[in-house]
């Protein structure tokens, strides 16, 4: 019996550890712990997958304190979300445009040169085919700059919407406060205070619900 029960005991306090991070206090230290080494390992990497990953489990929605003050729970929970909003914006590539001629990238690859012979091979041939040794190069970097662009576009995308989610996670969690209350205002001066780039803290701040960048 005493087997079975400590048994018991050890589920319930692991499903406390991987409840939402605005749960508990448990479960908000649970969440610290998981972002930082989401956060160390894309500094470690430098593979976003990891601040994607990091956005989520800092993903909280409902104040659970009194919804009049700004509990402990509910600041530290605002703040990793923060922390993570203010990650991945430092990293993104704000200036990249995926719509510019200059980042699109092409399922198949056209051969850039003919050979010799004047034939140009055609798209998506193995450059192994191609035996004139200036056309196989310049078509083998030509699909190295289409790889180039489609990792770009990848990481720019997945960056872009990680924020886009970050920024409406933070909207969220603090329209969750009364209009008025002191909660609300505090929440929005640690915003005040935490996010210096002013695109980014007036659509935390926008009336409005921030939508997707692209």
């Amino acid at each position: 019996m005493k087997f079975w029960l400590l048994v018991i005991l050890m589920m319930v306090f692991a499903g406390r550890l991987h409840a939402e991070s605005n749960e508990s206090l448990e479960g908000l230290k649970f969440a610290e712990t998981k972002v930082q080494a989401n956060l160390d390992e894309f500094s470690g990497t430098d593979k976003y997958e990891y601040l994607v990953q990091a956005q989520k489990l800092a993903s909280s929605l409902n104040p659970r304190g009194d919804m009049k003050t700004l509990s402990p729970l509910d600041e530290g929970c605002l703040r990793l979300q923060l922390k993570v909003l203010l990650a991945i914006a430092k990293v993104r590539d704000a200036r990249f445009d995926p719509r510019s001629r200059e980042n699109l990238a092409s399922i198949n690859i056209t051969p850039p040169l003919a050979d010799s012979n004047g034939v140009r091979g055609p798209s998506g041939v193995d450059p192994a085919s191609i035996k004139d040794p200036a056309a196989r190069r310049a078509y083998e970097d030509a699909i190295m700059e289409n790889q180039r662009r489609m990792a770009k576009m990848n990481r720019e995308m997945a960056l872009s919407r990680g924020l886009d989610y970050a920024v409406l996670d933070v909207w969220i969690f603090i329209r969750n406060f009364p209009a008025g209350s002191a909660a609300k205002k505090s929440a929005f001066d640690i915003v005040e205070k935490t996010v210096t780039d002013e695109t980014l803290r007036n659509r935390i701040q926008s009336e409005a619900r921030p939508g997707l960048t692209w």
